[in-house]
């Protein structure tokens, strides 16, 4: 079984070195190590260059440059395209993985060949590397070792897995990569989760590094995710997500339609709650969708909304 691991790159500087060497240092060696390049406006490139001239013995890893930027997603899809591994590892610039992740995660797929995508669970790190602690840190619900299928109501459910900590079968995903404007980790999470074969192993395997300049604009400080406007945004952009699979078609099972229907109504609510500004409004939109709205979402709408114009959160 060849592994593949693809990164996305741009502007990465500050953390990309730290993240290479994560990879190079795994138990169980990649066979071919892709990374792109968006125009990087930094001193990304010649970062990756310099590295790649120091350990000069890793054979199958290339360096892409585009001619021009192409945005995320689409470096992240054309970077999936130029893979031949039959198990391809998707990576971020700015994570580190533990080095048993390759590892650990194959010996999974050898053994569940039904297993279209992988998932381990990660901690998060700030940007020096230590350990964050918050109350929008991934969940911890199952044991360590735990492995378990991930349904596509969970998907849409949660939405909480980045691409650094995914794998998923090249041959698989060649059948059913089409054009896309969704972002790539969380539209190959619905389609196996579709087909029942999306699976978690619950063992953190990498850590995801939250610092000012994250691509998915993720946050865990109070006085950030408790802000009005930014809140609205994050909403505004996820139900673009959400129509962009509808218009796409992505979904073509009844549960699956049914999830992301489910899903696109409660996030409407929640716009349409946090707009009103009435704390009334927002424990009626939880209650009539209770089963899509997490109990930590509640807890934040209901203190962006009782706060006044101004007002900041300071906890730490």
């Amino acid at each position: 079984m060849r592994i593949s691991v693809c990164m996305g790159v741009y502007n990465g500087e500050k953390y990309i070195k730290e993240q290479l060497e994560s990879i190079r240092l795994q138990t169980r060696q990649p066979d071919e190590v892709i990374l792109c390049d968006d125009r990087s406006t930094d001193t990304t490139c010649q970062v990756v260059d310099e590295y790649l001239t120091e350990h000069s013995e890793l054979t199958g890893w290339s360096f892409l440059h585009n001619e021009k930027n192409l945005g995320y997603p689409e470096n992240f899809y054309h970077v999936m395209d130029c893979c031949t591994g039959d198990i391809v590892f998707l990576a971020d610039q700015d994570d580190i993985w533990d080095m048993h992740k390759i590892e650990r995660m194959c010996e999974m797929l050898d053994e569940h060949e039904d297993v279209k995508v992988l998932a381990c669970t990660f901690g998060l790190i700030d940007s020096e590397a230590k350990e964050i602690h918050s109350m929008m840190a991934p969940t911890e619900g199952k044991k360590r070792g735990d492995f378990h299928e991930v349904s596509i109501r969970q998907v849409f459910y949660k939405c909480e897995w980045p691409g650094m900590v995914l794998a998923y079968r090249n041959a698989w995903y060649q059948r059913k990569k089409e054009k896309s404007s969704i972002p790539h980790d969380f539209k190959i999470c619905a389609q196996a989760a579709e087909e029942h074969g999306f699976w978690q192993l619950e063992e953190v395997l990498a850590y995801h590094r939250r610092h000012e300049h994250n691509t998915g604009g993720e946050e865990h400080r109070i006085h950030k995710l408790l802000n009005k406007e930014r809140k609205l945004k994050e909403i505004s952009d996820y139900r673009t997500i959400l129509n962009a699979f509808e218009g796409e078609q992505v979904m073509r099972t009844e549960d699956g339609l049914l999830a992301l229907k489910q899903k696109q109504e409660s996030m409407k609510g929640r716009q349409e709650a946090l707009l009103s500004g009435k704390i009334v409004s927002v424990l009626k939109n939880a209650w009539r969708y209770r089963g899509e709205v997490r109990g930590a979402t509640l807890v934040c709408d209901l203190l962006i909304v009782k706060q006044k114009d101004g007002d900041r959160y300071e906890i730490k």
